[in-house]
């Protein structure tokens, strides 16, 4: 199987057309633009299967839950939306979820929480509960207590086949790059180091660093292509052999 990988595609600010490649499969982990229209777009540029996880910025100017419900009603019948969801095509395992970070990686919870409230435009730009109040800290935590429960769960069962996550968040410290310094960094990463070693690949966003390296086992891969101007390691012939 051929998967073409893309995220922090960024088409909210400038546009982007892939080039032709021969591909099975594209895996979009995030941020490719706000809410739906994302979605809208994969719908109309790629006539193969494509599964899309939601990254921070599809819910910029929308709900933290019912985003992604919108995103599916959007989706094109090929175009596989999904959060904390499993899909397995031919010998693959797909596990899919935006990863949300719990700001314990740089270990002081209450400090990153603090200080990422702070800076990070989530908190301004996402909206939550039934009365659509700014996203909280623990909105975030909460989320990724329920994908890691999901991962965990599901990467615990047998597979014969290979196993390929996909969350828009950096899984580890260690793949993250280093452009985020002090507690803002826990907004970007978790520590499921031992999640890594029963997966077979993984696929993220997010950290505007892209990367394709093995570790535990498991082989990390990011292909981001960031903001206009911005030099992220993107190749947008970025295609992965699954064997």
């Amino acid at each position: 199987m051929q998967i073409l990988l893309y995220s922090d595609l960024h088409i909210e600010f400038a546009p982007f057309h892939p080039p032709e490649v021969k591909a099975d499969l594209v895996v979009l982990a995030g941020d490719i633009s706000l809410q739906r229209r994302g979605v809208l777009w994969a719908n109309e540029t790629f006539q193969i299967p494509v599964i899309y996880c939601a990254g921070n910025h599809e819910h910029y100017k929308g709900h933290i839950d019912r985003t992604v419900e919108k995103m599916k009603a959007a989706a094109a019948p090929h175009v596989y939306v999904m959060e904390n969801e499993s899909l397995i095509i031919g010998n693959v395992r797909f596990l899919v979820g935006t990863g949300w970070t719990d700001f314990s990686s740089t270990g002081d919870v209450v400090a990153a929480s603090a200080t990422c409230a702070r800076e990070m435009n989530d908190f301004t730009m996402i909206r939550a509960d039934v009365n659509y109040r700014r996203l909280r800290p623990a909105d975030v935590i909460a989320k990724n207590q329920v994908t890691l429960d999901f991962l965990g769960r599901e990467l615990s069962k047998p597979f014969e086949g290979r196993t390929f996550v996909v969350t828009h968040h950096c899984p580890i410290r260690e793949v993250a790059g280093g452009e985020y310094d002090g507690h803002v960094s826990a907004a970007y990463y978790n520590q499921w180091h031992r999640l890594l070693e029963q997966a077979d690949y993984w696929a993220f966003g997010h950290t505007h660093h892209s990367v394709d390296t093995v570790l535990g086992g498991c082989r990390l891969l990011s292909n981001q292509r960031g903001y206009p101007g911005e030099k992220c390691g993107f190749d947008p012939y970025k295609v992965i052999e699954i064997v």
